[in-house]
């Protein structure tokens, strides 16, 4: 989740309803800190040199001026030696990282990262790095499109396209406040075809979490609507070069969905915030806590279930749950560390 010039108020304003119901303890197994990443967002997993590799987006949230950067851990190291590593890149100028995804694209191991550079001309920018030898990346290109609104969240496809979930719209700060307490939607999906972004709508409040996959020959593309509580799955429509997106149906989760993330099964792991008002406590300061959930969805079915909740004194504010091997990790948005544990 990216929070920077949201208020307290017009959060709560948004989401009364999720402003601190107590929660039913559900705990994890085995579980360690990986420390030494501040604000670790958004994971996702390259195998390099044969070895499965977590990659991070890493910025220090609560200071938004500071640069962050990509690190990695090599997972096949036993897990009291798996330690973050930055990864050996030029990076661009006011590279603040947010949402990542993976992808093969030609052959090329290729990384695309949502970046808010804070400059007013390209105030959000998407950075392609591709993988030069072992964990040395070559930054190739940077995209900034006025559809980037306020990308949140980012999905790599190996064709080369990126989807890109925006939690805003193109308005003024003041109508960001106004927009978000009436629930009037203007957060939509940028869709960018390797040579040009185009829009495919479907506004909301809050846009966060995007994930692209094919299922039994349909392709689809799910999004975490934060202030609905709920998972949006489109069919995405091929039609004369065109994309375009149909809505199928909600899956319901009952807390404000983050980032999304499959499994070697295929089905779908959702970092979740049950309470927004805690959320903006936990930003502003350490010393709050703010509760954490992490949800599978089904493949077969799309049935939910909960399988971690947490009121956020082992770990404040989830933002991602990857299932690698028999091992689960989670990051958050704001603190200096991962959580590692068995395998719910």
């Amino acid at each position: 989740m990216y929070v920077k010039n949201l208020s307290l108020v017009a959060f709560c304003a948004l989401a009364l309803v999720s402003c601190g119901s107590p929660l039913e303890k559900m705990e994890l197994d085995s579980c360690s800190k990986i420390s030494g990443v501040p604000g670790p967002e958004d994971l996702d997993i390259v195998t390099i040199d044969k070895k499965p590799t977590l990659l991070i987006s890493v910025h220090n949230r609560r200071n938004m001026e500071s640069i962050g950067w990509i690190s990695y851990i090599d997972l096949t190291l036993p897990l009291a030696d798996q330690k973050p590593v930055p990864i050996k890149t030029a990076y661009p100028a006011n590279f603040r990282p947010h949402g990542i995804s993976f992808a093969s694209v030609n052959g090329k191991d290729t990384l695309a990262v949502i970046s808010h550079t804070l400059v007013n001309e390209n105030q959000h920018t998407i950075e392609i790095f591709e993988r030069k030898t072992g964990n040395e990346w070559i930054h190739t290109k940077t995209l900034s499109d006025p559809l980037l609104t306020g990308p949140n969240d980012i999905m790599l496809t190996n064709k080369g396209e990126i989807f890109a979930s925006n939690d805003r719209g193109p308005e003024n700060k003041f109508m960001q406040y106004v927009n978000m307490i009436f629930k009037h939607g203007t957060a939509d999906i940028a869709y960018y075809d390797g040579k040009k972004f185009t829009n495919l709508n479907h506004k909301v409040v809050l846009g966060n979490g995007i994930f692209v996959r094919e299922e039994s020959g349909v392709e689809k593309l799910y999004r975490s609507v934060f202030s609905e509580g709920a998972i949006s799955v489109f069919k995405l429509n091929r039609e004369n070069g065109a994309v375009s997106l149909e809505f199928f149906k909600k899956i319901q989760l009952g807390s404000g969905p983050d980032n999304i993330m499959p499994d070697a099964d295929g089905n779908l792991w959702v970092a979740a915030h049950p309470s927004t008002f805690k959320f903006l406590r936990h930003a502003a300061s350490k010393d709050n806590i703010a509760p954490s959930q992490i949800y599978r969805i089904d493949s077969k079915t799309n049935e939910v279930t909960n399988h971690y909740s947490n009121d956020g004194s082992e770990l404040s504010a989830a933002s991602t749950g990857l299932i690698i091997g028999d091992r689960i990790y989670v990051s958050q948005v704001f603190e200096d560390f991962l959580l590692t544990c068995t395998k719910p």
